[in-house]
Protein backbone atom coordinates (compact mmCIF):
# COMPACT_ATOMS: atom_id res chain seq x y z
CA UNK A 1 0.00 0.00 0.00
CA UNK A 2 1.53 3.32 -1.04
CA UNK A 3 1.63 6.57 0.97
CA UNK A 4 -1.31 8.19 -0.84
CA UNK A 5 -3.51 5.19 -0.12
CA UNK A 6 -2.63 5.32 3.61
CA UNK A 7 -3.50 9.02 3.84
CA UNK A 8 -6.82 8.38 2.14
CA UNK A 9 -7.70 5.58 4.56
CA UNK A 10 -6.80 7.80 7.56
CA UNK A 11 -8.99 10.67 6.32
CA UNK A 12 -11.91 8.33 5.79
CA UNK A 13 -11.51 7.03 9.34
CA UNK A 14 -11.41 10.53 10.85
CA UNK A 15 -14.38 11.77 8.88
CA UNK A 16 -16.32 8.67 9.79
CA UNK A 17 -15.61 9.20 13.50
CA UNK A 18 -16.60 12.85 13.22
CA UNK A 19 -19.95 11.85 11.78
CA UNK A 20 -20.46 9.52 14.75
CA UNK A 21 -19.78 12.39 17.17
CA UNK A 22 -22.19 14.62 15.31
CA UNK A 23 -24.84 11.93 15.47
CA UNK A 24 -24.21 11.56 19.23
CA UNK A 25 -24.57 15.32 19.78
CA UNK A 26 -27.80 15.40 17.86
CA UNK A 27 -29.28 12.86 20.30
CA UNK A 28 -29.13 15.35 23.21
CA UNK A 29 -27.15 16.28 26.33
CA UNK A 30 -26.97 13.54 28.96
CA UNK A 31 -28.29 14.63 32.37
CA UNK A 32 -29.55 13.06 35.57
CA UNK A 33 -32.91 14.15 36.94
CA UNK A 34 -34.78 14.23 40.21
CA UNK A 35 -38.13 15.47 41.44
CA UNK A 36 -38.52 18.51 43.65
CA UNK A 37 -38.50 17.52 47.34
CA UNK A 38 -41.22 18.80 49.65
CA UNK A 39 -40.23 18.94 53.31
CA UNK A 40 -40.13 21.23 56.34
CA UNK A 41 -37.40 23.84 55.89
CA UNK A 42 -35.69 25.00 59.06
CA UNK A 43 -34.61 28.64 59.09
CA UNK A 44 -31.49 29.09 61.21
CA UNK A 45 -29.01 31.72 62.32
CA UNK A 46 -25.47 30.75 63.27
CA UNK A 47 -22.88 32.38 65.50
CA UNK A 48 -19.60 31.60 67.21
CA UNK A 49 -19.64 32.55 70.88
CA UNK A 50 -17.93 31.90 74.17
CA UNK A 51 -18.38 29.75 77.25
CA UNK A 52 -18.54 31.45 80.65
CA UNK A 53 -18.93 30.08 84.16
CA UNK A 54 -22.41 30.86 85.48
CA UNK A 55 -21.06 30.63 89.04
CA UNK A 56 -17.74 32.38 89.61
CA UNK A 57 -17.52 32.96 93.38
CA UNK A 58 -15.03 35.18 95.18
CA UNK A 59 -14.19 33.67 98.56
CA UNK A 60 -13.57 36.33 101.24
CA UNK A 61 -12.69 36.31 104.92
CA UNK A 62 -15.59 36.61 107.37
CA UNK A 63 -13.56 37.01 110.57
CA UNK A 64 -10.55 38.94 111.82
CA UNK A 65 -7.33 37.04 112.24
CA UNK A 66 -4.01 35.89 110.83
CA UNK A 67 -3.77 33.16 108.17
CA UNK A 68 -2.60 30.04 109.97
CA UNK A 69 -2.50 27.48 107.16
CA UNK A 70 -3.12 27.39 103.39
CA UNK A 71 -4.38 24.11 101.90
CA UNK A 72 -5.00 24.87 98.21
CA UNK A 73 -3.33 26.95 95.54
CA UNK A 74 -4.01 28.39 92.08
CA UNK A 75 -5.02 25.81 89.50
CA UNK A 76 -6.15 23.15 91.98
CA UNK A 77 -9.52 21.45 91.77
CA UNK A 78 -11.54 21.52 95.01
CA UNK A 79 -14.80 19.94 96.06
CA UNK A 80 -17.56 21.81 97.86
CA UNK A 81 -16.95 21.71 101.63
CA UNK A 82 -13.24 20.91 101.40
CA UNK A 83 -10.85 23.12 103.45
CA UNK A 84 -9.09 25.97 101.66
CA UNK A 85 -7.31 27.72 104.56
CA UNK A 86 -7.58 28.34 108.30
CA UNK A 87 -7.44 31.59 110.26
CA UNK A 88 -6.02 31.73 113.81
CA UNK A 89 -8.91 31.12 116.21
CA UNK A 90 -7.15 31.61 119.57
CA UNK A 91 -8.91 34.88 120.41
CA UNK A 92 -12.32 33.54 119.47
CA UNK A 93 -11.81 30.43 121.58
CA UNK A 94 -11.02 32.61 124.61
CA UNK A 95 -14.14 34.66 123.96
CA UNK A 96 -16.15 31.45 123.76
CA UNK A 97 -14.96 30.39 127.22
CA UNK A 98 -15.96 33.77 128.68
CA UNK A 99 -19.36 33.76 126.97
CA UNK A 100 -20.12 30.19 128.03
CA UNK A 101 -19.21 31.13 131.59
CA UNK A 102 -21.64 34.06 131.46
CA UNK A 103 -24.42 31.79 130.18
CA UNK A 104 -23.78 29.29 132.96
CA UNK A 105 -23.77 32.05 135.60
CA UNK A 106 -27.08 33.48 134.42
CA UNK A 107 -28.69 30.04 134.32
CA UNK A 108 -27.70 29.49 137.98
CA UNK A 109 -29.07 32.92 138.96
CA UNK A 110 -32.33 32.18 137.16
CA UNK A 111 -32.70 28.83 138.92
CA UNK A 112 -32.18 30.59 142.25
CA UNK A 113 -34.55 33.42 141.33
CA UNK A 114 -37.26 30.92 140.39
CA UNK A 115 -37.10 29.57 143.91
CA UNK A 116 -37.37 33.10 145.27
CA UNK A 117 -40.38 33.91 143.14
CA UNK A 118 -42.10 30.65 144.14
CA UNK A 119 -41.46 31.35 147.79
CA UNK A 120 -42.73 34.93 147.50
CA UNK A 121 -45.89 33.72 145.76
CA UNK A 122 -46.64 31.44 148.73
CA UNK A 123 -45.93 34.24 151.21
CA UNK A 124 -48.04 36.70 149.29
CA UNK A 125 -50.92 34.23 149.31
CA UNK A 126 -50.72 34.34 153.13
CA UNK A 127 -50.34 38.17 153.08
CA UNK A 128 -46.92 37.72 154.69
CA UNK A 129 -45.18 40.02 152.15
CA UNK A 130 -46.25 43.02 150.14
CA UNK A 131 -47.25 42.89 146.50
CA UNK A 132 -44.33 45.16 145.56
CA UNK A 133 -41.84 42.66 146.96
CA UNK A 134 -43.35 39.91 144.82
CA UNK A 135 -43.34 42.22 141.80
CA UNK A 136 -39.66 43.04 142.29
CA UNK A 137 -38.76 39.34 142.40
CA UNK A 138 -40.69 38.67 139.19
CA UNK A 139 -39.10 41.68 137.45
CA UNK A 140 -35.68 40.47 138.47
CA UNK A 141 -36.52 37.02 137.05
CA UNK A 142 -37.58 38.56 133.71
CA UNK A 143 -34.39 40.66 133.63
CA UNK A 144 -32.19 37.63 134.21
CA UNK A 145 -33.97 35.72 131.44
CA UNK A 146 -33.42 38.59 129.00
CA UNK A 147 -29.76 38.72 130.00
CA UNK A 148 -29.49 34.97 129.41
CA UNK A 149 -31.08 35.32 125.97
CA UNK A 150 -28.55 37.99 125.04
CA UNK A 151 -25.65 35.94 126.38
CA UNK A 152 -26.75 32.90 124.37
CA UNK A 153 -27.01 35.04 121.21
CA UNK A 154 -23.46 36.34 121.73
CA UNK A 155 -22.27 32.76 122.29
CA UNK A 156 -23.98 31.61 119.07
CA UNK A 157 -22.36 34.45 117.13
CA UNK A 158 -19.00 33.51 118.60
CA UNK A 159 -19.49 29.91 117.51
CA UNK A 160 -20.47 31.07 114.02
CA UNK A 161 -17.33 33.19 113.70
CA UNK A 162 -15.27 30.34 115.14
CA UNK A 163 -16.57 28.07 112.38
CA UNK A 164 -15.61 30.71 109.81
CA UNK A 165 -11.95 30.44 110.79
CA UNK A 166 -11.96 27.27 108.67
CA UNK A 167 -12.61 28.53 105.14
CA UNK A 168 -14.35 25.85 103.06
CA UNK A 169 -14.94 25.71 99.30
CA UNK A 170 -18.50 26.93 98.58
CA UNK A 171 -18.80 24.93 95.31
CA UNK A 172 -16.95 22.38 93.22
CA UNK A 173 -14.45 24.15 90.99
CA UNK A 174 -10.94 25.32 90.25
CA UNK A 175 -8.89 27.91 92.09
CA UNK A 176 -8.35 30.68 89.56
CA UNK A 177 -6.40 32.99 91.90
CA UNK A 178 -5.12 33.04 95.49
CA UNK A 179 -4.71 36.45 97.18
CA UNK A 180 -3.24 35.61 100.61
CA UNK A 181 -0.41 33.60 102.15
CA UNK A 182 0.33 32.12 105.54
CA UNK A 183 0.87 34.88 108.13
CA UNK A 184 -1.24 37.52 106.35
CA UNK A 185 -3.66 39.44 108.57
CA UNK A 186 -7.21 39.52 107.25
CA UNK A 187 -10.51 41.04 108.26
CA UNK A 188 -14.11 40.56 107.07
CA UNK A 189 -14.29 41.24 103.34
CA UNK A 190 -10.64 40.55 102.56
CA UNK A 191 -10.49 38.55 99.27
CA UNK A 192 -8.93 35.12 99.73
CA UNK A 193 -9.61 33.23 96.48
CA UNK A 194 -11.40 33.51 93.15
CA UNK A 195 -12.94 30.24 92.01
CA UNK A 196 -14.24 29.04 88.66
CA UNK A 197 -16.79 26.27 88.41
CA UNK A 198 -17.71 24.60 85.12
CA UNK A 199 -20.66 22.71 86.55
CA UNK A 200 -23.09 25.38 85.39
CA UNK A 201 -22.31 27.33 82.23
CA UNK A 202 -23.45 30.52 80.51
CA UNK A 203 -23.17 30.47 76.71
CA UNK A 204 -22.94 33.88 75.01
CA UNK A 205 -23.70 33.99 71.26
CA UNK A 206 -23.34 37.35 69.43
CA UNK A 207 -25.64 37.95 66.45
CA UNK A 208 -25.73 40.89 63.99
CA UNK A 209 -28.23 43.64 64.73
CA UNK A 210 -30.21 42.89 61.57
CA UNK A 211 -31.31 39.45 62.85
CA UNK A 212 -32.28 40.64 66.33
CA UNK A 213 -35.97 40.79 65.43
CA UNK A 214 -35.98 37.06 64.56
CA UNK A 215 -34.58 35.98 67.93
CA UNK A 216 -36.72 35.17 70.98
CA UNK A 217 -36.37 33.42 74.32
CA UNK A 218 -37.31 29.76 74.21
CA UNK A 219 -36.05 29.20 70.65
CA UNK A 220 -34.13 25.95 70.17
CA UNK A 221 -30.34 26.19 69.95
CA UNK A 222 -27.91 23.51 68.79
CA UNK A 223 -24.46 23.87 70.35
CA UNK A 224 -21.15 22.27 69.38
CA UNK A 225 -17.75 22.64 71.03
CA UNK A 226 -14.23 21.87 69.76
CA UNK A 227 -13.72 20.04 73.07
CA UNK A 228 -16.37 17.44 72.15
CA UNK A 229 -16.17 17.00 68.35
CA UNK A 230 -19.23 15.47 66.75
CA UNK A 231 -21.48 15.99 69.78
CA UNK A 232 -24.49 18.29 69.46
CA UNK A 233 -26.10 19.67 72.63
CA UNK A 234 -29.68 20.92 72.23
CA UNK A 235 -30.79 23.74 74.53
CA UNK A 236 -32.85 26.93 74.25
CA UNK A 237 -32.37 30.69 74.52
CA UNK A 238 -32.62 31.71 78.18
CA UNK A 239 -32.44 35.47 77.66
CA UNK A 240 -31.46 38.16 75.17
CA UNK A 241 -29.46 41.09 76.50
CA UNK A 242 -31.48 44.26 75.89
CA UNK A 243 -28.61 46.42 74.67
CA UNK A 244 -26.24 46.16 71.74
CA UNK A 245 -22.60 45.46 72.62
CA UNK A 246 -20.80 48.77 72.08
CA UNK A 247 -17.61 47.04 70.91
CA UNK A 248 -18.93 44.35 68.56
CA UNK A 249 -22.26 46.03 67.67
CA UNK A 250 -23.88 42.66 68.23
CA UNK A 251 -26.98 41.43 70.05
CA UNK A 252 -25.96 38.84 72.63
CA UNK A 253 -28.05 35.71 73.22
CA UNK A 254 -27.62 33.89 76.56
CA UNK A 255 -28.08 30.15 77.14
CA UNK A 256 -27.77 28.63 80.62
CA UNK A 257 -27.09 24.91 80.90
CA UNK A 258 -25.38 22.23 82.95
CA UNK A 259 -21.95 21.31 81.62
CA UNK A 260 -22.54 18.40 79.22
CA UNK A 261 -19.06 17.02 79.78
CA UNK A 262 -15.67 18.64 79.40
CA UNK A 263 -16.63 22.15 78.27
CA UNK A 264 -14.42 24.80 79.86
CA UNK A 265 -15.00 28.41 80.78
CA UNK A 266 -13.33 30.71 78.24
CA UNK A 267 -13.71 28.23 75.38
CA UNK A 268 -15.36 28.85 72.01
CA UNK A 269 -18.75 27.50 71.06
CA UNK A 270 -20.76 27.27 67.83
CA UNK A 271 -24.47 27.90 68.09
CA UNK A 272 -27.27 27.40 65.59
CA UNK A 273 -30.60 29.00 66.52
CA UNK A 274 -33.77 27.72 64.87
CA UNK A 275 -35.71 30.95 64.26
CA UNK A 276 -38.53 29.58 62.05
CA UNK A 277 -39.83 26.57 60.14
CA UNK A 278 -41.39 26.61 56.66
CA UNK A 279 -43.88 23.79 56.31
CA UNK A 280 -44.03 22.03 52.89
CA UNK A 281 -40.96 23.87 51.63
CA UNK A 282 -39.53 23.04 48.19
CA UNK A 283 -35.96 21.72 48.10
CA UNK A 284 -33.62 20.87 45.21
CA UNK A 285 -29.99 19.71 45.11
CA UNK A 286 -27.63 22.67 45.07
CA UNK A 287 -25.97 21.36 41.87
CA UNK A 288 -29.30 21.77 40.06
CA UNK A 289 -29.19 25.54 40.53
CA UNK A 290 -27.31 27.32 37.73
CA UNK A 291 -26.31 30.98 37.79
CA UNK A 292 -27.11 32.82 34.56
CA UNK A 293 -26.75 36.54 33.68
CA UNK A 294 -30.36 37.25 34.67
CA UNK A 295 -30.19 35.25 37.95
CA UNK A 296 -30.41 31.71 39.30
CA UNK A 297 -32.28 29.10 37.27
CA UNK A 298 -33.12 25.41 37.25
CA UNK A 299 -34.02 23.33 34.21
CA UNK A 300 -37.32 21.51 34.22
CA UNK A 301 -37.18 18.38 32.08
CA UNK A 302 -40.33 17.60 30.13
CA UNK A 303 -40.36 15.04 27.28
CA UNK A 304 -36.56 15.15 26.98
CA UNK A 305 -36.58 18.93 26.63
CA UNK A 306 -35.03 21.39 29.13
CA UNK A 307 -37.16 24.37 30.11
CA UNK A 308 -35.39 27.15 31.99
CA UNK A 309 -37.12 28.29 35.21
CA UNK A 310 -35.87 31.35 37.05
CA UNK A 311 -35.98 30.75 40.81
CA UNK A 312 -35.49 32.55 44.11
CA UNK A 313 -33.49 30.57 46.64
CA UNK A 314 -33.75 30.53 50.43
CA UNK A 315 -32.24 28.40 53.17
CA UNK A 316 -29.54 25.82 52.57
CA UNK A 317 -29.90 22.45 54.31
CA UNK A 318 -26.87 20.31 53.68
CA UNK A 319 -26.72 19.63 49.90
CA UNK A 320 -30.27 20.91 49.41
CA UNK A 321 -31.40 24.49 48.76
CA UNK A 322 -34.87 25.90 49.42
CA UNK A 323 -36.75 27.31 46.44
CA UNK A 324 -38.94 30.21 47.52
CA UNK A 325 -40.42 30.97 44.09
CA UNK A 326 -40.22 29.68 40.51
CA UNK A 327 -41.37 26.08 41.04
CA UNK A 328 -44.69 24.54 42.04
CA UNK A 329 -43.29 21.33 43.52
CA UNK A 330 -44.27 18.64 40.98
CA UNK A 331 -41.49 19.29 38.46
CA UNK A 332 -38.72 16.97 37.31
CA UNK A 333 -35.48 18.91 37.12
CA UNK A 334 -31.97 18.36 35.75
CA UNK A 335 -29.21 17.78 38.30
CA UNK A 336 -25.90 16.49 36.96
CA UNK A 337 -25.25 18.24 33.66
CA UNK A 338 -27.64 21.14 34.35
CA UNK A 339 -24.84 23.68 33.94
CA UNK A 340 -24.45 22.67 30.25
CA UNK A 341 -28.10 23.24 29.35
CA UNK A 342 -29.93 26.09 27.68
CA UNK A 343 -33.63 26.77 27.38
CA UNK A 344 -35.15 24.29 24.91
CA UNK A 345 -32.14 21.98 24.82
CA UNK A 346 -32.71 18.31 24.00
CA UNK A 347 -31.51 15.96 26.76
CA UNK A 348 -30.92 12.30 27.40
CA UNK A 349 -32.42 11.98 30.90
CA UNK A 350 -31.59 9.35 33.50
CA UNK A 351 -33.06 9.21 37.01
CA UNK A 352 -30.51 10.18 39.61
CA UNK A 353 -29.75 7.46 42.15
Amino acid sequence: MNTITLIFVFLVSVLGTGNCWANSDNQGTPVTTTTVIQNTVTVTEEAMGRVEAKINPEVSAEVVGRIQRVYVDTGQMVMAGSPMLTIDSTQLKLEKVALQSEVDRLEVLIDNQELTVTRNLNLRAKNSISQSRLDNAQVQMATLKQQLQGAKARLAENKRRLNKTSVLAPVDGWIEKRFVSKGDFVKPGTPLYIMVTDQFLRIVLPFPENVASTLATGQQVKLTSPLTPGRVVVSQISQIRPGVNIHSRAVEVIIYLTNPGTWRSGGTINGTVIVAEHKNGLLVPSIAIVRRPDGEVVYQIDQNTAHQRKVTTGQRQGDLVEIISGLSGDETIAVDGAAFLTDGAIVIARQRQ
